[in-house]
């Protein structure tokens, strides 16, 4: 669970039952620091054990690892883990740099943009359309203008040249994701876990959690603040959430407000900003309650970040 990106591990919670959901969430809270090395031997293993078969495709749409394949569609690809041993090429009958096909562009420009126009030409000839066409946006413009007219003048290349580009791509694919990968104690990752979570999931582990492990739950109480935290934070702390809170949600947010943090808002305001504020909000009228949950959860989002830099100060 905190090898996959907090969004996915959040959408897994939810298949399960309350009680599988407080016993995986007290695990996760009891995890040290954990190696690359060590995550990757588990997720491994969690292949070659399981007997649901989770990486359906075709041998096309897979990547092969050192001990098994895994879907390119799945939520691991996305997480920046793969097994060490992910050194091979792609596997026998998929087209030349397949394995490309399912890298984020943004990524893919950190992997290619120094290299000679021709092999970046090459690459993009490989890359579904719409991929090519973001990575091309990407380069400058007397780049762009060398690799287009590289690529329509393309013909036949060997495969041998291409088995080497796809070797040398690989490997430095896997470095980046390497380099961007971050170690999370338990702890915090659940914090991350929950901050993607929707309200009955949150509010159900932190209720198991209270009857289990007060304290526990206390310290991510803590981490995770609320909407309604806007309260207990001093005014400086608020001024820094309302500058990085669109006025969208802010307007939509404080329909679900308290009449004390009602106030304070509008106190943190000019008197012109303030009026326009309320008068922007009484024009939506009634508005669904889950639009105003949904704007709420943008603002505490905003707050638990600042919170975990540091930036924010409860009054006592």
């Amino acid at each position: 669970m905190i090898s996959l990106p907090p969004e996915v591990s959040a959408q897994v919670f939810r298949e399960f039952g309350p009680e599988e959901v407080q016993a995986i969430s007290q695990e996760i809270s009891k995890l040290p620091q954990i190696s690359p090395e060590v995550r990757a031997q588990v997720i491994e293993e969690f292949m070659h054990s399981s007997t649901v078969d989770i990486f359906r495709g075709s041998p096309a749409d897979r990547i092969e690892t050192g001990g098994g394949s895994v879907s390119a569609t799945h939520p691991l690809m996305g997480s920046g883990m793969q097994p060490r041993t992910a050194r091979s090429t792609a596997p026998t009958g998929s087209r030349p740099l397949e394995f490309l096909r399912k890298v984020d562009p943004k990524q893919l420009l950190t992997i290619i943009r120094k290299e000679h126009p021709q092999t970046i030409a090459l690459v993009l000839n490989h890359l579904q359309p719409g991929q090519a066409s973001a990575v091309l946006e990407e380069l400058p413009p007397a780049m762009q203008t060398e690799v287009a007219t590289r690529l329509a003048g393309m013909g036949k290349v060997t495969k041998e040249i291409i088995q080497e580009v796809e070797r040398v791509l690989e490997n430095r694919l896997f470095a980046v994701m390497e380099g961007e990968y971050r170690q999370s104690e338990g702890r915090e990752m659940l914090v991350e876990i929950l901050s993607q979570a929707d309200r009955s999931l949150e509010d159900g582990i932190m209720k198991g959690l209270t009857q289990k492990k007060p304290h526990l739950a206390s310290e991510i109480k803590d981490k995770l603040c609320d909407f309604e935290d806007l309260n207990n934070i001093d005014d400086q702390s608020l001024q820094q959430v309302l500058r990085l809170t669109d006025i969208r949600d802010l307007v939509l947010a404080l329909k679900g407000a308290n009449n004390v943090l009602l106030d304070r808002v509008y106190n943190a305001f000019s008197p012109e900003m303030a009026k326009a504020l309320k008068e922007e909000g009484e024009s939506l009228g009634q508005v669904p309650w889950e639009e105003i949950k949904a704007a709420q959860q943008q603002i505490r989002n905003i707050l638990r970040g600042l919170v975990t830099l540091g930036k924010v100060k409860f009054m006592a």
